[in-house]
């Protein structure tokens, strides 16, 4: 097997010579011929030691040149140092009995060429600058032509054949590719078709045979016209093309992931001071809930594994933005998706699509592609905003994508309308989406049409969009994309890099996947491997053979023993017993799955997290008791503390006395008419408490003229609707409880009286004709106060439509929506029933009537009690109520963010800002497959 040093240095970081070594080293591998032996960052005192260590028949150089100075490499310090053309001569002459050939693949390289070929016997160089892509595929054809036991001569002629080949491909897009040179040249005109163009050959030279009488100079071979490419032999065509398809996949594949971003970076905004404040604080949002709280603990104690070249990080461009970072294997990707449909819709539209198995690292790629355009923004605050979301949730409701945004927007980072809709619809946004294959499958199609609908609307907007491959492979619509990457399962060498990266006693696991391929091969996902790291960390082979024989439930014993490995390490200031932590996590597993969501909010817990209907119909009925019996009971209490304070109501003696009954009565009355009244005002509570399941937090209060001219209208007449029906209750109640009351005792007028006769007298009578009274009595009362009531609720309920959040929150904790709710019922409450009994003195003056302070009192607790319920008061007992029951059937722990914390701190879930995700989905799917078995 013939040995190729390939030498490359590039100081300027000009040139791309990490991914183009790479690429070479790629196709040269798949020739199995060649030992390959690369070298990035080659320094000139190191040239000598490399030719004697390694031995090699052929030598590449890959960088700049120079016809004066010589070949360029680099110093200690990375800086620009030539080696000339007499010293590179005299040191392959030393080598010129091992090594057979040189190819330099630089710019104007020839005239070392010419000197370097007096001793070694051929040498391939670049009279001229040449294009990147046209040098690659020279190497690509020259090296093919090596492998397949071709002469020299015959495979430089390939090596041209293949330029050729590709030349025709891409003859609208050949001459704006860069060239590999030092200084500009001119625009190069586009020569004629089939014979090869003279910038796009390489010079081959060839060790001259000399005579004693003559030293003739070394001339180079001259390469005929390419045959047309009809006479070219098939199965080298065909190796070409594809060597061709497959560069310019990678090439579209990199282009598509190192510059996302670019494109919308054309809408930097330029925003006023306070809007770049909220800017801020959504970027420092993303960073910390899914850079620090996911990215980082999922790479903690995890390497990069990357193969085959050796580098010094001092003497390469700095990749780390680039698609290599993720340890891609691009050549793999190309290979899985060039038989599917995806690779015929690539170059579509604007949206880079990430596939891959499960647990390749998908949702890993999407957010390391987030932390690079992160950094990007911190630096410049007025470039659109990177944002992560998941996908699962769209199929709730399947709103327009730009409609869910603003719901996810709200939700998961705090950020309200007034804010976020001019930032989608002016695409200040980058979308980052994750978990398509999450949607429901029922509505995965849906989701990729309004995806697609999205796009069109908003073209400049980014989007990244994770998914299974299988998931999208099986679907009947498409995404309009840019490129697509497929990420692939680790080769064996990758996974024993691995395990050595990881560290820790291995040694039993190391040696059983050795010795078991099947084994190996279910290793090869990263996810696993990493599990399985974890989980058999001191393990000999004899302990790990019964665990892992049996193919079929061989990740179930792999995610049981992780589990139970995550819980007996971290800190111990707070222990569970494993059979709760067990059961907690297998029951919060199965309803996110049920309600498809990826990252779970305490503050979010609905009723519908509930088994089924009984328990629902409970969870209702506690509600209303609460509101009926434990609200009413405050209420009854306050508003008898008042009146047992200030004396009972003057308008009840007035109003008694008006219907002739006698003042004694007056307080007997009084007592009934309370005690129903709180009854009543008991049983209102509590059906604003149960009438509505659904559990919606009021986190944050502003006021804004636009919220309050979108719901005036419906918030007026909700208003006076609540006023209308509080007033006619009250009249009703207070008018029929005086009228029985004063029919039975019979102390009516004369026209009562006399009617009382009428009907025959007696107990029946009276009670009819009481009835009656209180009946009109509390009509014309309760129309008169309802009226009242309506217009004062409907003004508050009116004022109070205004409210809302135009601020993005700058911290977030768990559970801080009920938090929020909590102070905000208070203050509402509070402030809203000071106005409204306000409203009522003010009017009480104005009309000149008699308006007692103890029913001031009482119109501000009452007006108080129902707007702190309207907003917020209601969710927050609702949320303890559920959360209540829920405990109790032993399905969650009473302080639930404390137990998350614990599951995230031993690496079974993660805290993105105030919500927690699973670890990984796989980790989801296995806890709800324990609920449904043992639960």
């Amino acid at each position: 097997m013939s040995k190729l040093l390939i030498l490359s240095s590039n100081p300027r970081r000009d040139l791309d010579l990490e991914r183009e070594v790479s690429d070479l080293i790629t196709a040269i591998q798949r020739l199995d011929t060649f030992e390959i032996v690369p070298r990035l960052g080659a320094r000139p005192q190191e040239l000598p030691g490399l030719l004697i260590e390694h031995t090699p028949q052929l030598v590449h150089f890959c960088g700049h040149g120079s016809a004066a100075r010589g070949l360029m490499f680099q110093n200690e310090d990375g800086q620009e140092r030539y080696v000339s053309t007499d010293i590179l001569a005299r040191l392959f002459k030393t080598f010129a009995d091992e090594i057979h050939c040189v190819v330099l693949n630089a710019c104007e390289s020839d005239r070392q060429a010419e000197a370097i070929v007096e001793h070694i016997n051929y040498v391939i160089g670049m009279r001229q600058p040449i294009l990147d892509k046209a040098a690659y595929f020279f190497a690509t054809g020259f090296y093919q032509g090596v492998a397949a036991g071709k002469s020299i001569e015959q495979a430089y002629e390939l090596g041209c054949i293949a330029i050729q080949i590709w030349s025709e491909t891409n003859s609208q897009t050949a001459h704006s590719e860069p060239y590999r040179k030092l200084e500009y040249i001119g625009e190069v005109s586009q020569p004629a078709q089939p014979e090869l163009p003279e910038h796009l050959k390489p010079v081959l030279r060839k060790k001259p045979v000399r005579s004693h009488a003559e030293l003739d100079a070394a001339s180079p071979v001259q390469a005929g016209v390419s045959p047309a490419r009809s006479n070219l032999p098939p199965d080298f065509v065909e190796v070409v093309q594809q060597e061709i398809d497959r560069k310019e996949y990678k090439d579209q594949a990199r282009e598509a992931f190192d510059n996302f971003g670019q494109y919308s970076a054309q809408n930097a905004a330029s925003p006023a001071k306070s809007e770049y404040e909220q800017r801020k604080i959504l970027v420092r949002k993303v960073k910390e809930f899914w850079i620090e709280g996911f990215l980082k603990p999922s790479l903690q104690g995890f390497k990069t594994v990357r193969l085959g070249l050796e580098a010094r990080p001092d003497a390469i461009a700095d990749l780390s933005e680039g698609i290599e970072a993720l340890s891609v294997e691009l050549d793999e990707s190309y290979e899985q998706l060039r038989p599917t449909q995806i690779y015929e819709e690539m170059g579509q539209g604007r949206t880079l699509l990430i596939l891959g198995e499960p647990g390749a690292g998908k949702t890993i790629a999407l957010l390391q592609l987030a932390q690079r355009l992160i950094e990007r923004s911190e630096h410049t605050m007025t470039l659109p905003i990177p944002v992560v979301f998941n996908l699962s949730s769209w199929a709730k409701e399947r709103k327009a994508i730009v409609d869910w945004l603003m719901d996810e927007l709200r939700e998961k980072y705090q950020v309200p309308e007034l804010l976020s809709k001019p930032w989608l619809t002016q695409q200040q946004l980058i979308l980052l989406l994750d978990g398509l294959d999450e949607v429901d499958p029922a509505y995965r199609n849906a989701c990729v049409c309004a995806l697609n609908e999205f796009i069109s609307l908003f073209p400049r907007t980014e989007v990244a969009v994770c998914s299974r491959v299988k998931d999208y492979e099986a679907l009947t619509e498409r995404l309009q994309i840019s490129s697509a990457l497929c990420l692939q399962p680790f080769s064996s060498e990758q996974i024993y890099q691995f395990l050595e990266s990881v560290g820790g006693s291995l040694t039993g696991l190391k040696t059983l996947l050795k010795n078991d391929q099947e084994l190996e091969q279910f290793a090869q996902t990263p996810l696993v491997l990493n599990l399985m790291s974890v989980a058999y960390q001191g393990w000999s082979v004899k302990d790990l053979r019964p665990q892992l024989h049996s193919a079929s439930d061989r990740l179930q014993q792999v995610l049981d023993t992780y589990i139970n490995r995550r819980l007996e390490r971290g800190p111990t200031s707070e222990t569970y017993a494993k059979d709760d932590v067990w059961r907690w996590l297998s029951w919060l597993a199965s309803r996110m799955v049920h309600e498809r969501q990826t990252i779970f909010l305490i503050e979010r817990l609905q009723p519908t997290w509930l088994q089924n209907r009984s328990e629902e119909r409970a969870y209702q009925i506690r509600n209303f008791v609460i509101g009926f019996v434990g609200l009413g009971l405050i209420y009854g209490l306050i508003y008898g503390l008042i009146y047992g304070l200030l004396g009972v109501r003057e308008e009840s003696i007035s109003f008694a006395e008006q219907l002739g009954i006698s003042g004694t009565r007056v307080l007997i009355y009084e007592l009934i008419y309370e005690l129903l009244n709180v009854l009543i005002i008991g049983l209102i509570l509590g059906l604003i408490l149960s009438f509505t399941k659904e559990i919606r937090p009021l986190e944050k209060i502003h006021w804004s003229w636009r919220r309050a001219q979108l719901r005036l209208k419906r918030e007026f007449l909700s208003g006076c609707g609540y006023g209308l029906l509080i007033g006619l209750l009250y009249g009703l109640i207070y008018g029929l409880i005086l009228g029985l009351g004063e029919g039975l005792v019979g102390e009516l007028n004369d026209w009562f009286t006399r009617l009382i006769v009428d009907l025959g007298g007696g107990t029946l009578a009276k009670l009819l004709v009481g009835l009656l009274v209180g009946l009109i009595a509390g009509l014309l009362l309760g129309s008169q106060f309802g009226l009242i009531l309506a217009l004062l609720f409907g003004l508050i309920f009116g004022l109070t439509s205004g409210l809302g959040s135009a601020e993005i929150d700058q911290r977030v904790i768990p559970n801080q929506g009920i938090r929020r709710s909590w102070r905000n019922c208070l203050v509402i409450g509070l402030s809203s029933g000071l106005i409204f009994s306000s409203l009522m003195f003010g009017l009480a003056v104005f009309q000149r009537s008699d308006l007692s302070l103890s029913s001031i009192s009482v119109f501000w607790l009452l007006y108080g009690l129902i707007l702190s319920l309207k907003y917020g008061g209601a969710a927050c007992i609702k949320h303890f109520t559920l959360r209540r029951m829920l405990h109790k059937k032993g399905r969650i722990p009473w302080n639930y963010a404390k137990f998350l914390d614990f599951a995230s701190e031993r690496l079974l879930m993660k805290k993105v800002g105030g919500g927690y995700v699973f670890f990984h989905r796989m980790l989801l799917e296995h806890f709800d497959s324990i609920n449904s078995s043992r639960y």
